[in-house]
C-alpha cells in the first residue's frame, strides 16, 4: 500500500502543497562566487588551511529511532512506469522531492521468504502498527491509508508526519532513455516532476530502452543542504511470457490468451533479470459471476517460476457459451496482471532516504486448456 505511484493505470497525479522558489538559489550562486573571491584575497597573506567539507546529512537519521525531525534532510522518489494493457501501451515517468520523515527510514523491502511463493488472495494480509497518536513518535499521526474512492483499507493504520509539501529543488538528469540525457523539472500544477517539466508525466514509449543501465543525477541543488544526488538501475528486458506461449486473444479482453491446465503445476518462463527484482503475477479467476479468486505469486526474476498445482485447481473458468454475453463478460474478467519491480536507493549529500524505480505492468487474459 505504500506505493503511491501505481494503480492500475496511472492516475498518478500528485495532489501535495507546493514550495520552493528560484531567488533562493540565485543566492546561493552568489554567495558562493564572494567566498570564493575573499579566499583568493586571504590566501597571499595568510597560510592555506584544509578545505571545509560539504555539510553532509546527519549520521543520526540513518535509523528511524534516532531520526531528527528538526534536521530532516530530504527523501526522494522517481519512477518509470512501462504499461501494456490490451496491447496499448503507456509510459511515464515522474517524481518528486520532499523533507524526509521519519517513516521514509523504514525498509521499504519485503520479507523474503514470500519470493518464490504463491499465495490466495492479492496481498499478505495487514497488520495495524499503530492504535493512537500515544504509539508514534512526537511529529507524527497514526493514520488510515486509503483507496482512490476515499474507502480505508482494513488494518492500515500506521505511524506518519502530516503536512509534507512536495519541492522544487531544481532539475535532475536521467540519461538510459533513447535519445537521452533528458532533464525532468518541478510541473508546479501537479506539484511533481517531469518531462521538461511539462504535462501530465506520461513520455513517449519509444523513449524506453531495455537491458541498460538508467542513472539519475543532480548537481547544486536550490536549497543550501542539499547538493547532489545519483542512483542507477539496470533496466530488465521488456516482459514477455515466452512459456506458455500466449495466443491471440480473438474476443478482444486485456490481452492475450495464457491457457492454464486446472490442477496441472504452471511453469512460466520470460527473459530474467539475473535474479535482481522481484515479479508479482495476480491471477483473477471468475468462477461465476458470485465467485472470484484471486491468487498471487511473487517470484524471483530469474527467468522461470512454476506455480503449484493447489493453486491452478482454483483457476477452473466458467464456462461461458460464445455470444452470451453474461459469458463474454466472465471470460474478460479471468485476468493476469504481471508487475515487474526494480529499484536502486537514492544518495547524496542532504538526501536521507529514497528510491529511483522502474514498474513493467503487462496483462494477459487466462484462459483453460481444452
Amino acid at each position: 500500500m505504500k506505493k503511491i505511484w501505481l494503480v492500475l493505470i496511472l492516475a498518478c497525479v500528485f495532489v501535495l502543497s507546493s514550495c520552493g522558489g528560484d531567488d533562493k538559489g540565485a543566492t546561493k550562486v552568489e554567495d558562493d562566487n564572494v567566498q570564493e573571491e575573499a579566499s583568493d584575497a586571504d590566501a597571499a597573506e595568510e597560510p592555506a588551511e584544509p578545505d571545509e567539507k560539504p555539510a553532509e546529512k546527519p549520521e543520526e537519521n540513518t535509523t528511524p529511532e534516532n531520526f531528527n525531525p528538526e534536521n530532516p534532510g530530504y527523501f526522494v522518489e522517481f519512477i518509470i512506469i512501462d504499461v501494456n494493457m490490451a496491447n496499448q501501451p503507456q509510459t511515464m515517468a515522474t517524481g518528486y522531492f520532499m523533507k524526509a520523515a521519519r517513516e521514509d527510514l523504514n525498509p521499504h523491502s519485503f520479507d523474503e521468504s514470500t519470493l518464490d511463493t504463491c499465495t490466495f488472495g492479492e496481498s499478505v494480509e495487514s497488520v495495524p502498527q499503530c492504535a493512537s497518536k500515544d504509539d508514534c513518535a512526537p511529529e507524527q499521526d497514526c493514520v488510515l491509508e486509503y483507496d482512490n474512492n476515499g474507502n480505508a483499507y482494513p488494518n492500515s493504520e500506521h505511524c506518519e508526519t502530516l503536512g509534507r509539501a512536495s519541492l522544487d529543488v531544481g532539475p535532475v538528469m536521467i540519461s538510459g532513455f533513447n535519445g537521452g540525457p533528458y532533464q525532468f523539472a518541478y510541473e508546479p500544477g501537479d506539484q511533481a516532476y517531469k518531462l521538461n517539466g511539462t504535462g501530465d508525466g506520461s513520455i513517449p514509449g519509444d523513449m524506453i530502452a531495455y537491458g541498460v543501465d538508467y542513472t539519475i543525477s543532480g548537481e547544486n541543488m536550490l536549497p543550501d543542504d542539499l547538493d547532489s544526488l545519483s542512483a542507477t538501475f539496470t533496466m530488465p528486458p521488456s516482459f514477455v511470457i515466452s512459456e506458455p506461449v500466449p495466443q491471440p486473444n480473438e474476443g478482444g479482453g486485456f490481452g492475450d490468451i495464457i491457457n492454464v491446465t486446472p490442477g496441472q503445476p504452471l511453469t512460466i518462463k520470460w527473459a530474467g533479470n539475473n535474479g535482481f527484482g522481484y515479479i508479482d503475477v495476480n491471477f483473477v479467476v471468475m468462477k461465476s459471476l458470485m465467485e472470484q479468486v484471486s491468487i498471487t505469486c511473487r517470484m524471483v526474476d530469474d527467468g522461470e517460476f512454476t506455480i503449484p498445482a493447489e493453486f491452478t485447481t482454483e483457476m477452473q473458468l466458467s464456462a461461458g457459451d460464445s455470444g452470451n454475453p453474461l459469458g463474454d463478460m466472465l471470460g474478460m474478467m479471468n485476468i493476469i496482471t504481471v508487475n515487474r519491480h526494480v529499484e536502486a536507493p537514492i544518495t547524496g549529500n542532504g538526501i536521507t532516504a529514497g528510491t529511483f524505480s522502474a514498474e513493467q505492468m503487462v496483462l494477459y487474459t487466462l484462459g483453460n486448456n481444452q
